[in-house]
């Protein structure tokens, strides 16, 4: 049986994971050389809010928290929606956002709906679905997401794509189509958070790794 070489779907899109290579950790309070007080950064998962010019005007974080950010006048280049983001912020005296940057966060599709583009044609079979190899770093749940710290080997050459499948109920797993031109000289660290559907209180997830099926149960 042939090798499938994409994922193709209605709404489901191309996309590359924005990749970081940042520890998910609150950096400890401290002074600076003059003794001053030094806010900790932290980096975690948020919900940016952007306006009609693509700016950030607020934030809510996986504990419910909201801060209204829209004088930091960041930029995400897209416009009046919601965003899953990894971000570095303080919030010692005000909310102050140091990075951010959009992760990779669509809503699982059944297994049964997805196709599979096999030279230049497109088929529904699940025994096709791409499950390339990831290394799974961290994986937990938050603020009404399944949030993914993984590792995927590369060159740099061509591009990833993902997705979120929902096997079966209450099982889900990553998809994962890596480019026949990459190579695998080095890790990448990928980020990426998928939406619990709602009413779903328990459930099993699955990534493919290179020792074989993960799988963890929430």
């Amino acid at each position: 049986m042939p090798t499938p070489s994409a994922i193709m779907r209605t709404l489901l899109t191309n996309i590359l994971c924005v990749a970081f290579a940042v520890c998910l950790v609150a950096c400890a309070d401290g002074e600076d050389d003059n003794g001053g007080y030094i806010s900790p950064y932290v980096t975690d998962f948020l919900v940016a809010s952007t306006d009609a010019e693509g700016k950030v005007v607020s934030v809510r974080l996986d504990d419910g928290t909201t801060y209204n950010v829209a004088d930091q006048q960041v930029d995400l280049e897209r416009k009046d929606t919601l965003l899953r983001c990894l971000a570095t912020y303080t919030q010692d005296k005000r909310f102050k956002l140091s990075s951010i940057y959009p992760v990779f966060s669509n809503k699982p599709y059944p297994a049964t709906s997805i196709y599979v583009i096999v030279d230049g044609q497109p088929y529904q079979d699940v025994s096709l679905l791409p499950r390339d190899p990831m290394k799974v770093i961290s994986m937990w749940k938050a603020g009404g997401y399944l949030n993914l710290h993984l590792g995927v080997m590369t060159t740099n050459m061509g591009l990833h794509q993902y997705a979120f499948c929902e096997d079966s109920v209450g099982h889900y797993s990553l998809l994962h189509s890596r480019p026949a031109s990459d190579g695998s000289a080095y890790t990448e660290h990928i980020y990426m958070s998928m939406p619990i559907p709602e009413g779903v209180d328990s459930f099993t997830f699955t990534v493919k790794t290179y020792d074989g099926d993960y799988m963890r149960e929430f």
